[in-house]
């Protein structure tokens, strides 16, 4: 039998694995400057905490979690999204009690059964982070600037910021109301999973991608918005233009999770096609109330780190890495006793900063040297029985076809000087 990855997961490798590096370490540059804390929650959680957080009613509830049992009875499910860990873990560690804000930063794999396509895996990468403890507009803009600041140390400028207020508790209501009679007369146009939300939450049929072309005439929620949030709406987009930040104000946005209130966002990268969603998130005032805690207020994000990817290197993210080969040294030991010899000019290279691979004991010199081509080594050093007997071994520059015999002592500044004139 011939096993392959599961569907809708892949292996990162070569030139994505790079990639994804990239993002990393730009994005906890970034984290740093804005005073986030790294934070790695399980892989699963209670299947209960997903529930609860994200929503009965959702299609990640519904449809797409990954849900096991262990041996112990226990139901658990594989994390679709990192916001609910996070505030269990907010709770769990009592953080709520400290008094002040707390910011936390996350990166690694969610998992949803999802139909897989292109820029959409069952298996896929986020960078997120979670702001706790600041209900003002001037937190909101601070998350926005950050997710500016991080796109672009990663390469990644041509984005849009879609922005849109969903209100709050208080003044839902009266827009849930308006929208369901507008949906009502769309009964023959609407989807099946539309028609089932209408019940249970009428706000998400505006994030169907099947019907979201029918509702372009869909009423507003800030028509609908009550005086405190209309005021935090202003006040955050007076933040945005006083420090000239691009966005577009998006009145039909909203986002696929419960937990919502207030500000929501969207960041798009046009080029990736139907799936041009780099990533999302907006304010939860009630989520840690909900899971248990005190009435804090809080906002976040998440990226996609597979799309971010796609967009700043395109088609060449599935090219094979093609290594400098100046860059790489191999070892080749050639005959009786230069293994011990062979084995110190290796750590002395790699000690050196340089990338070194040695051959294998008692395999031909003809045979290393494949070796070496097929690893796309820039030089060999060959350390020869004669050669060692006086203190020496051979360099051999394979992008020039040349070769000399030179002291070991000076092999590092040889392959520096030869370097340079590549």
């Amino acid at each position: 039998m011939k096993y392959t990855a599961p569907r809708g997961t892949r292996d990162l490798k070569d030139r994505e694995a790079q990639a994804f590096q990239a993002l990393e370490e730009s994005a906890r540059r970034i984290f740093q400057r804005y005073g986030y804390e790294e934070i790695r929650t399980p892989v699963f959680e209670n299947v209960e905490l997903f529930k609860r957080a994200v929503g009965d009613t959702t299609d990640i509830v519904e449809k797409e979690m990954y849900v096991f049992e262990d041996r112990g009875g226990r139901k658990l499910a594989l994390r679709p999204e990192g916001t609910a860990g996070i505030v269990r873990a907010y709770l769990e560690h009592a953080w709520d009690k400290s008094g002040g804000i707390k910011k936390l930063f996350y990166i690694g794999p969610m998992f949803r059964a999802e139909r897989p396509q292109a820029g959409r895996y069952r298996e896929f990468w986020q960078i997120g982070a979670e702001f706790f403890g600041n209900p003002s507009a001037q937190a909101d803009a601070d998350v926005l600037l950050l997710l500016q600041d991080l796109l672009a140390a990663s390469g990644l400028t041509e984005v849009k910021f879609l922005i849109n207020s969903i209100g709050c508790a208080a003044c839902r209501p009266v827009f849930r109301e308006a929208l369901l009679k507008y949906l009502d007369s769309k009964q023959g146009c609407l989807c099946d999973d539309c028609k089932r939300r209408l019940a249970r939450n009428p706000l998400r049929c505006l994030d169907c991608k099947k019907d979201m072309a029918h509702f372009s005439d869909a009423p507003k929620m800030r028509d609908s918005l009550c005086g405190a949030c209309q005021a935090h709406d202003q006040e955050l987009k007076g933040l945005l233009t006083s420090v000239q930040f691009p966005y577009e104000e998006a009145p039909c946005l909203v986002r696929g999770l419960d937990y919502y209130s207030r500000t929501v966002f969207e960041i798009t990268a046009p080029g990736l096609g139907a799936q041009d969603a780099l990533g999302a998130g907006g304010r939860y005032d009630s989520l840690v109330k909900t899971l248990g805690g005190p009435d804090i207020p809080a906002i976040g994000f998440a990226l996609g780190m597979d799309r971010m990817a796609s967009a700043k290197y395109g088609d060449s993210l599935s090219a094979g890495i093609q290594p400098n080969a100046c860059s790489r040294i191999f070892v080749a030991l050639a005959g009786q006793g230069t293994g011990m010899t062979g084995f110190r000019v290796l750590q002395d290279l790699r000690k050196a900063g340089c990338t070194a691979e040695i051959g294998a004991p008692g395999k031909s010199l003809k045979a290393q040297m494949r070796w070496a081509d097929a690893w796309k080594a820039g030089f060999v050093v060959i350390v020869g029985e004669e050669e060692l007997k006086r203190g020496r071994v051979i360099l051999k520059n394979l992008q020039k076809h040349e070769q000399k015999e030179i002291e070991i002592e000076n092999l590092k500044s040889e392959i520096e000087e030869q370097r340079e004139k590549s």
